[in-house]
């Protein structure tokens, strides 16, 4: 962690709310938000020994069970009558471990039976399936027009099983993609294979990952992405999600164990393959001989019950006090895979804290702001969203009564070297991310002023609709979003390290997360204590 010395505290001190600029003047109660009250939160919220906390897993709960306990100190209200938690209901499918199974069938008499886990990437989530058929060994699945490369010319992948690594050619010791753009140690390097896969008109496809990586399936290299694609889930009562084309196969993640027995008898290892495919950059692809496959998925279905925690403080004027400003942020994460705990510290044990310290200081003002705050702790963010989802279904108070959502996700990191990339921005020491699609200018306006007044710079260059990272829509703003509040979503970027082991409490620079919690508090006390409520003049419904 870093520190400031005396100086360049007072220095940013003096800078972050001058008394006269623009007009803003530093509102008391600010200073409780401060550095070390957010890390002392954060040590607790990213403790290995809540594992992660997973949605349904005791982690989570005593969590949430932590912010309860610091919002009742701190002196805010229960928002869901007497209680702190608002809960919801998810239908859940699970892989079934009995029934769920590759055989690979030798000849006409022998077969090897592996039961281990499935994970389906398309459709997504478990399914109940049976699929068999010859195997073709597609090599990385990949067409690459710039590279001269097509896993896919002259396969005749129709009715057939593909067999396909993961990531990409590398150099020799499996460090250095040999394709721009595809890192096989980011799971963006599977969505480089989608569009090939779903178009040739396989019945199925399965994807291990490649000798070199050193990992024998997706719970070892993308153990986030591998949990969120171990179940699926919906709000009980609501249609499930998936994604389903004619014609389209299943795409799925299969331990490497599969892969090795195919090859068996073949005169070709794994290894060896992919160091033809490597040191020649040409494909090499061929159906494996005598042998097929024979794929077979079963579903359980369960429930899981789920809560929101939030809470309140009252405004003071008697009329306004009825509408509200509402602060977000999510308190779960996608949990362990054995012994590797995805502490979760930045994403969102950060929102989180802050949270907990914007409360503090609204708390702390001798006169609150004209509207009321809500405070809004929702699960089920990582696996889809369901916790603001949920929340905007059975509102606390009205949607209508709701005049903004300012929402947090990733607020404590400054970017390194190797943090940053196009599909891992990342913001400095003075510098957060704002993301946004216009839909109040008075909005914009009151953060730019604000923006005038700190030692923060705000970053609107992720914002929008049609940016390719998509970051407007993947957080739990967006459900505020459809309902026409308007929102800004705070982030200081994604960094390498995002749903892995490593996002972890030595890697959080709480100086800067003091500066990014204090500019969201100003915002959002300016919007709750102006007189007329901001005008929504470009809302989502008429998008």
């Amino acid at each position: 962690m870093k520190t400031l010395n005396y100086f360049l505290l007072l220095a940013l001190a003096i800078t972050l709310f001058p008394a006269t600029s623009a007009g803003q003047k530093k509102t008391a109660g600010i200073d409780a938000i401060t550095a070390s009250d957010l890390e002392s939160y954060m040590e607790f919220l990213a403790s290995p020994l809540l594992r992660g906390r997973a949605n349904g897993e005791p982690g989570l709960e005593i969590a949430q069970e932590y912010i309860v306990s610091e919002a009742k100190m701190i002196g805010l209200k229960p928002a869901n009558g007497t209680s702190f938690y608002q809960p919801y209901t998810l239908t859940k499918n699970t892989m079934n471990p009995d029934k769920t199974m590759i055989k690979v069938i030798i000849g006409n008499s022998d077969t090897v039976t592996i039961k281990k886990p499935i994970y389906q990437l398309i459709p997504t989530g478990p399914a109940d399936y049976d699929v068999s058929g010859e195997v073709i060994f597609a090599g990385y699945g990949l067409k690459q027009d710039k590279y001269g490369y097509n896993d896919f010319e002259n396969l005749k992948a129709e009715g057939k099983i593909l067999l396909v690594m993961a990531g990409s050619p590398t150099s020799e010791d499996g460090k250095t993609s040999l394709f721009e753009g595809i890192d096989g140690s980011s799971f963006r390097s599977i969505e480089a294979k989608l569009t090939a896969l779903l178009f040739s008109r396989a019945k199925a496809v399965i994807i291990v990952m490649d000798p070199k990586s050193g990992f024998s399936s997706i719970d070892e290299r993308f153990p986030g992405y591998a949990g969120e694609l171990s179940s699926s889930k919906s709000l009980k009562g609501e249609k499930p999600r998936t994604f389903q084309m004619p014609n389209m196969p299943k795409i799925l993640f299969a331990d490497r164990s599969v892969a090795d027995e195919l090859f068996k008898g073949t005169g070709y290892t794994f290894e060896d393959l992919q160091k033809k495919i490597d040191s020649e950059v040409k494909p090499f692809t061929f159906t494996i001989p005598g042998k097929q496959v024979r794929i077979t998925e079963a579903v359980q279905q369960g429930e899981i019950t789920l809560n929101n925690v939030a809470a309140y403080i009252e405004g003071s004027d008697p009329i306004l006090k009825k509408e509200y400003v509402i602060f977000s942020g999510h308190a779960d994460h996608i949990g362990a895979s054995g012994d590797k705990i995805n502490a979760g510290a930045d994403d969102d044990a950060s929102g989180c804290a802050a949270l907990l310290s914007m409360a503090k200081a609204f708390q702390n003002l001798q006169k609150k702001p004209l509207r009321s705050i809500l405070f809004l702790w929702v699960s089920g963010e990582e696996i889809g969203l369901y916790g603001s989802r949920s929340y905007i279904n059975d509102p606390l108070v009205p949607l209508e009564n709701t005049v903004a959502d300012l929402n947090m996700d990733m607020i404590g990191r400054i970017k390194s070297v190797a943090d940053t990339s196009s599909e891992n921005p990342m913001t400095g020491p003075d510098k957060v991310f704002v993301i946004t699609c216009n839909q109040s200018k008075e909005l914009l306006s009151i953060a730019e002023e604000v923006d005038k007044t700190t030692a923060l710079d705000l970053d609107y260059s992720l914002s929008g609709r049609n940016h390719p990272l998509q970051l407007f829509s993947r957080s739990d703003h967006f459900n505020f979003v459809k309902k026409d509040i308007p929102v800004l979503f705070f982030t200081t970027g994604l960094h390498t390290t995002y749903h892995t082991p490593g996002d972890v409490l030595d890697r959080i620079d709480f100086n800067k997360m003091e500066l990014v919690s204090r500019t969201m508090f100003q915002i959002g006390y300016n919007v709750a204590n102006r007189e007329k409520r901001i005008i929504v003049d470009n809302p989502y419904s008429k998008w």
